[in-house]
């Protein structure tokens, strides 16, 4: 056989998805062993296929949430269980923007009768389709403010130094970070999440009629619309995932699905809880109010406190800061 350098094996694994890597794992022995023990090196290039290099995508110390089914396991930084859950997500967002799904209903509607919208070129289209499929990860860094406040202690040098946080404490702290993070985004980042929810939400919305008819139609609506920046994009995937007997596959890599109506249950669980919130906080006097803000009026205010631009005109500036990101001279 062929010798290859260490350095070369490594260089290639890291610029390769895993589907590549464990195929060159089956290669020989050595293969195998050289990228099992470089395995937390080899992550850190890899993930850059999913970051493009954009170190914000993923919390600093690399552990995030897997999305693979309602439990959300930890995956460790540096594991190969991160470049599945990357692949997943990858996966996911291409099919939940495929013709024919609900999402891409709505964003093609607006193509065809939205005012501001309406009759893009092809490429404008194209261009914001794949601006919305990269938003798609800045909803899943949110969510995984979960698994960057539990690796400060599960991954620490020292577990001495450092505090074991309840759930309840774990849960307020990455909440916290999630509200820092919105605040520290771009306008025009905050003005593609903002649609990005909005076309899930107007999904949502047509998806579940008999909701839409009752008294808490608003209020439920903006439950669903803070449970994905609070969740991650599970939640999308949750309610519109699509009917099939077998999970989607990305690059070889098969994942197995659990029962729909599992997934069906998280959302409903999340955003019911969600709800009550919105209920108790309304009912509320401000003055007594100890509820931390939520994560869609925290997206709203950013967007206003940075760029200056009237709270009244919201929908409208942020519709017009996509469509002069998206024009093409």
């Amino acid at each position: 056989m062929l010798f290859i350098h260490d350095d070369i094996i490594l260089a290639i694994a890291g610029n390769s998805k895993l589907e590549t890597i464990f195929a060159m794992k089956r290669l020989s022995k050595h293969h195998h062993d050289i990228i099992k023990k470089h395995e937390r090196s080899i992550v850190k290039e890899a993930v850059k296929l999913y970051t493009g290099g954009d170190s914000s995508l993923l919390p600093a110390l690399g552990a995030i949430c897997s999305s693979q089914d309602v439990d959300r396991e930890y995956l460790y930084s540096g594991s190969f269980g991160v470049l599945k859950e990357l692949e997943i997500r990858t996966s996911r967002a291409d099919t939940l923007l495929s013709k024919g799904q609900p999402i891409r209903n709505r964003i093609d509607a607006a193509f065809s009768t939205h005012s501001a919208f309406f009759d893009l070129p092809q490429v404008e289209q194209n261009l914001l389709l794949s601006r919305i499929k990269e938003t798609f990860k800045i909803v899943d860094r949110l969510a995984d403010c979960a698994a960057e406040v539990t690796s400060e202690w599960m991954e620490a040098a020292d577990k001495s130094t450092v505090k074991k946080l309840s759930g309840q404490e774990s849960v307020l702290e990455a909440h916290n970070r999630q509200l820092e993070l919105i605040r520290a985004l771009s306008p025009l980042d905050l003005a593609y999440l903002y649609h990005l929810v909005m076309w899930a939400g107007q999904a949502y919305a047509v998806k579940f009629p008999a909701f839409m008819a009752d008294a808490d139609d608003f209020d439920r609506l903006l439950a669903f619309k803070e449970a994905i920046l609070r969740h991650g994009t599970i939640m999308i995937w949750a309610i519109f995932k699509p009917t099939s007997g077998t999970a989607t596959s990305t690059a070889g890599v098969s994942y197995p699905s659990k029962p729909t109506n599992e997934f069906s249950r998280f959302a409903d669980d999340s955003i019911r809880l969600i709800l009550e919130e919105i209920k108790i906080f309304n009912a509320t006097d401000a003055a007594n109010n100890r509820m931390p803000p939520g994560l869609h009026m925290t997206m709203s205010k950013a967007f206003v406190d940075n760029t200056g631009r009237p709270s009244t005109r919201l929908p409208i500036e942020m519709e017009h800061m996509v469509l002069s990101d998206i024009r093409v001279n």
